[in-house]
């Protein structure tokens, strides 16, 4: 009920906005301070809000997005030279997602669902960075939903909006790594 209620808002949304200024539901937030923070190892885990829906996705989605949240991560900090034996642990959470399209979860909880069905999706999640002695450096917080349907209609897999806040969920945290200090 609560996906077909999200949808059915979602879609009256974007027709509503059809010709207006379109925007993201994006925010970022950081309590870090430190700069030049280099990472050696990564663990995500789920929040309880995400785990326990189990109307919209499954075990195997929230594995799934893990593994890729995972992988993002790790190749963009690869990337930037700031993965390293001696650095600091980054611990994710997923805090919120929400499909593009109905997951097999979905349809097993739902016969009748379509397909062909599309929505608005995304992901929220969070950074924990704790140095090797132990020392709380901070955290993380980034959010994108997408907010309108133009795109979706077609060709769209069950989670493009959430591997697309997960890039760009990397992206702004290899950014907040990698500051130079100011002299």
């Amino acid at each position: 009920m609560r996906f077909l209620t999200l949808f059915i808002t979602i879609f009256a949304f974007g027709i509503l906005t059809t010709g207006a200024a379109r925007t993201a539901d994006y925010k970022f937030s950081t309590s870090i301070e430190a700069t030049n923070i280099t990472i050696s190892s990564i663990t995500v885990s789920a929040s309880d809000d995400v785990i326990n829906e189990d109307e919209l996705w499954g075990p195997r989605d929230i594995e799934q997005l893990k593994k890729n949240l995972v992988k993002k991560i790790s190749s963009r900090l690869d990337k930037n030279k700031l993965m390293n034996d001696g650095g600091a642990r980054l611990e994710l959470t997923i805090i919120d997602l929400a499909p593009n399209r109905p997951t097999m979860q979905a349809y097993t909880r739902r016969p009748g669902l379509d397909f062909r069905s599309f929505g608005l999706g995304g992901a929220e999640v969070e950074a924990h960075i704790i140095a090797a002695d132990g020392t709380d450096l901070g955290k993380i917080r980034y959010r994108y939903f997408a907010s309108y349907l133009d795109h979706h209609s077609s060709g769209l897999t069950t989670w493009y909006d959430a591997r697309r806040s997960f890039d760009k969920f990397s992206r702004r945290l290899v950014k907040e790594l990698a500051t130079e200090p100011s002299s």
